[in-house]
C-alpha cells in the first residue's frame, strides 16, 4: 500500500477547508473566509509542505474530476478555463503555501494579490497605497480583464458608493488582522464574502463597469445594515450569495416590473440571498418575514411607491 506520508496526503484532499482556488484567483473572498480553516489544519503540526503542494494540485485536478468521463474534464480544462486562469491557479500554489510558515492569512492573502497587481500585463502603475488601495486591487482581479475600464470607473463613483466598496472590501475577517498597504484600521466586522460578485462583474461590468460596481456597493451597503459592525464579530465572515445577478446586465438589474424587486434575505447568521420577488399588495398580509430583507435599490431613481411592507425599509 502507500506509504503513511503518502496515506497523510491523501486524507489531507478529504478534509472540509473551505479552500476555493477561485475565491483566491479572483479575490472573491477575503483572507477569513478563505484561509483561517486551511491555516488551522496547517499549524496543527500534522502536515508537511508536502501535503500543503499534494492538496493544491488536488484541487486543481478536482475541477476536472467532477465530470464523469475523461473527455468532459479535458473539454473542462480546455474550453472553460483560459491559459492566463489557468496559470494564476498554478503560479498561486507557491504563495499560499507560506501558511505553513509564520505569515497570517492576511499576510500571506496580500502578498499574493498584490503579486498579481505588480505582474498585471498592460502594467497598472504603482501598486495602490492608502484609501481604497485593497478594493481597487480586489476588483481588478474579480474583473479579470478591462482593468484599467473599471479602475476610472471606481474612480468616478459616488462618494457614497466609493466609500462603501473601500471599507467592505478592506475588511480581513480574521481578528487582530489588516492590511499593511490599506489604510482602514477599524477591525470589526463580520467580513462579507460576495459570492459570484466577479461572475457578475465580468458580465454586466463589461457593459457598464460603473453601474456594476454602483450595483456591488448597494448589495454591501444593505448586509451592513443587516450585519452591524461588532468588535466581537471580527473574525466572522458572511457569505451573500449573489448567483441570482451573475447573468444580468446592469439595465436587467436596474428594470423590474412595479410588483416585483430584487432583495437581500438573510437566511441565517452567516448567509443571505439576493433574488427577485413578488412585493405584497397593499390589502394583503404578507407570506414572509419582511424584517429579514432589504430591498436592493439598483435603479438611481427607484421608488417603491406608497405601498409599506412590515420591517422593510429602503
Amino acid at each position: 500500500g502507500l506509504p503513511t506520508s503518502a496515506q497523510r496526503s491523501v486524507r489531507l484532499t478529504q478534509c472540509k477547508m473551505d479552500y476555493n482556488m477561485g475565491w483566491l484567483v479572483q479575490a472573491e473572498a477575503p483572507p477569513g473566509a478563505l484561509l483561517t480553516t486551511l491555516r488551522k489544519t496547517v499549524l496543527s503540526g500534522n502536515v508537511s509542505q508536502q501535503d500543503i503542494m499534494f492538496y493544491f494540485v488536488h484541487w486543481f485536478t478536482d475541477l476536472s474530476g467532477a465530470f464523469p468521463t475523461p473527455l468532459g474534464g479535458s473539454e473542462k480544462f480546455v474550453l472553460n478555463f483560459p491559459m492566463k486562469v489557468l496559470g494564476s491557479f498554478a503560479s498561486s500554489f507557491s504563495i499560499i503555501s507560506d501558511l505553513g510558515n509564520a505569515s497570517s492569512e492576511t499576510e500571506v492573502y496580500e502578498s499574493y494579490i498584490r503579486w498579481r497587481w505588480e505582474s498585471h500585463k498592460p502594467a497598472l502603475g504603482p501598486l495602490p497605497q492608502g484609501v481604497g488601495a485593497v478594493a481597487k486591487i480586489r476588483l481588478v482581479l474579480m474583473a479579470q480583464g478591462n482593468s484599467k475600464m473599471f479602475l476610472n470607473a471606481f474612480s468616478k463613483l459616488q462618494e457614497a458608493d466609493r466609500k462603501i466598496l473601500c471599507e467592505e472590501l478592506a475588511r480581513t475577517g480574521c481578528e487582530g488582522q489588516r492590511y499593511q498597504h490599506d489604510v482602514l484600521k477599524d477591525g470589526r466586522g463580520p467580513a462579507f464574502l460576495v459570492y459570484y460578485a466577479p461572475a457578475f462583474l465580468q458580465k454586466a461590468g463589461l457593459l457598464d463597469p460603473n453601474g456594476a460596481l454602483s450595483i456591488l456597493a448597494e448589495i454591501l451597503r444593505q448586509a451592513r445594515n443587516m450585519w452591524p459592525l461588532k468588535t466581537a464579530a471580527s473574525g466572522v465572515n458572511v457569505t451573500l450569495k449573489i448567483d441570482a445577478l451573475k447573468a444580468e446586465t446592469v439595465a436587467g438589474c436596474r428594470s423590474s416590473h412595479p410588483e416585483e424587486a430584487w432583495v437581500l434575505e438573510k437566511l441565517n447568521d452567516k448567509t443571505a440571498i439576493v433574488s427577485r420577488v413578488q412585493l405584497p399588495k397593499a390589502d394583503e398580509t404578507p407570506d414572509v418575514d419582511w424584517s429579514q430583507r432589504a430591498i436592493l435599490n439598483f435603479a438611481r431613481y427607484f421608488r417603491a411607491g406608497s405601498m409599506e411592507v412590515p420591517g422593510l425599509e429602503i
